[in-house]
């Protein structure tokens, strides 16, 4: 068998296991965005310190006075993110299936559709600068920004938008990564412009590969967390439609292929809702066991804490399987 049968076989292998790894991960990303349940605790938040019914701390919230606590969250995401197989539901194979059967199209119409949209300088120009608006750098700014900006004006809730929109971006990003890593993508301006899996082989890794859009990620995911926080019809307009359009000006700017956008896309709206739901003061979930690293100034000393809410001590059960989500 000659070298250059043996590249291409190992090229339609790749192509296909990551066609397959995609398709499951975007089930298994999926399955965690059920709806919980749990007994509603009242709660309110006081600038940076979340408080119960009973007047009594219960955590630390990730901001600018607690930046230790928004590396355990973002830490604590990631397990929850990549464990999300073992909470798969078959009630979730209504919307699963047809996710999975568009992505599939959209990989086997790839080329075709950069085929179809040809090539325009303009729209490529004109698609650079919108999809600039969406760059992983802008949008963890904007929620950032916003974070700051209810800092100021005292405004928790606004606050918190910007908080969880900057973790969710952060987290988007690192799946979009880990993938970008396995799947070694040719852009449609690279190689033969087929979008290749590991086109080269083992020989050559691309730190920037195509798939997924880290863009479409990272605006998705911050747009979730907008429209999860301002649920109004216009808000979900305006988030939801600044995320269609930077995934749409990467495909049409070139730089991606429509399969990377819309994986991208659900890898975003999803991780974003996942973030919402663990960490927003209005998603009910305060019920979950919380195991916390602690330190002790007095005596130096390191260890753990595990704080347990009212509402765990009448449903424990429940407690034990949230704080496992």
């Amino acid at each position: 068998m000659t070298g250059s049968s043996e590249s291409q076989m190992f090229k339609n292998s790749a192509s296909k296991i990551c066609i397959t790894v995609v398709l499951f991960s975007i089930s298994f990303f999926a399955s965690g965005q059920s709806p919980r349940s749990p007994e509603e605790v009242d709660q309110t938040f006081v600038g940076e310190k979340r408080v119960v019914s009973n007047g009594k701390q219960s955590l630390k919230v990730c901001g600018v006075k607690h930046l230790d606590r928004c590396f355990i969250d973002l830490a604590h995401d990631q397990a929850g993110i990549w464990s999300s197989p073992f909470r798969i539901k078959s009630q979730d194979a209504i919307w699963l299936v047809p996710l999975a059967g568009a992505t599939g199209a959209a990989f086997y119409f790839d080329t075709q559709a950069q085929s179809t949209l040809g090539f325009d300088q303009s729209r490529i120009n004109v698609s650079h600068h919108i999809a600039r608006f969406g760059s992983p750098y802008v949008t963890f700014g904007a929620g950032a920004g916003i974070y700051l900006l209810g800092a100021i004006s005292k405004n928790p809730k606004l606050s918190e938008t910007g908080r969880l929109g900057a973790e969710a971006v952060v987290n988007a990003l690192i799946v979009a990564e880990a993938f970008k890593l396995v799947t070694n993508r040719d852009r449609p301006s690279q190689g033969t412009g087929s979008g290749g899996f590991w086109p080269q082989g083992s020989k050559r890794f691309n730190l920037d590969s195509s798939f997924p859009s880290a863009h479409a990620a990272g605006s998705w995911a911050l747009a979730r967390v907008i429209a999860s926080e301002y649920p109004g019809t216009l808000s979900k307009i305006a988030a939801y439609g600044f995320a269609t359009l930077i995934s749409v000006a990467r495909v049409t700017g070139g730089d991606h292929f429509s399969s990377d956008a819309l994986v991208g896309s659900a890898f975003g709206y999803l991780i974003g809702g996942y973030v919402y739901r663990h960490h927003s003061a209005g998603a009910n979930q305060e019920n979950a066991l919380m195991i916390m690293p602690d330190f002790d100034q007095k005596t130096h000393t390191y260890g753990a804490r595990i704080e347990i809410p009212a509402a765990a001590l009448l449903h424990p059960i429940q407690a034990v399987r949230q704080s496992l989500q």
